[in-house]
């Protein structure tokens, strides 16, 4: 009975063990994680692409340094851009490293810009065309930058096995997670313009 009980108690551990060590991503996942999110503070987003399995450009075009209020934007999501690794997992052949991502909640921030910028025209009609429309509009993106909340989502980073070594497995997610949610908005907006091939607005 003793050994019995000795044999299950050294299969416990050895169970437990076993999974512990599944708990903890490979540590060239968590170095091309920390990469990755770098290459984004940057706004290096070719080097994000060359990171990941198939190189898919998801946030090609969106960044133009030479556009002020562009650029504005994007300096406010990736300064207040903060990652915490918060765990991970090891599968063999895939893996993921767990984020806790907090940052600008830019899904809201844009729709208050476009609400704002809306009624700043339909409360001028009769001055709209002497109003100078780009300094208007970058009052208002500054203004919303400064009160914009941060919000915090969990998220994770999966990994796939390519030529034998780790690469990010191309996912439209992590992107959005990391710009606050530009994204799921950049996309809203265009799906609705595109509903039946023309724009459409809300009245």
């Amino acid at each position: 009975m003793k050994k019995i009980l000795i044999l299950l108690l050294c299969s416990f551990i050895l169970l437990t063990a076993i999974g512990c060590d599944k708990k903890e991503a490979p540590a060239e996942c968590t170095e091309i994680t920390k990469e990755f999110i770098n290459c984004f503070k940057e706004k290096d987003f070719e080097g994000m692409y060359a990171l990941t399995n198939d190189n898919y450009p998801y946030m090609s075009g969106l960044y133009n340094e030479s556009d002020s209020l562009n650029k504005a934007l994007f300096d406010a999501i990736t300064d207040n851009l903060n990652v915490e690794i918060t765990g991970g997992e090891d599968f063999g052949d895939t893996a993921k490293v767990s984020l806790k991502i907090s940052n600008l909640d830019t899904e809201s921030l844009l729709s208050n810009v476009v609400y704002q910028f809306t009624n700043l025209y339909k409360q001028n009609p009769d001055s709209y065309e002497k109003m100078d429309m780009d300094a208007e509009l970058e009052k208002i993106v500054n203004a919303q930058i400064g009160i914009t909340p941060v919000k915090e989502k969990d998220s994770s980073i999966d990994f796939i096995k390519q030529e034998g070594k780790w690469v990010i497995e191309s996912n439209i997610g992590i992107y959005d997670d990391l710009s606050g949610g530009f994204l799921t908005y950049y996309f809203n907006v265009n799906v609705v313009q595109n509903v039946g091939g023309e724009a459409t607005t809300e009245k």
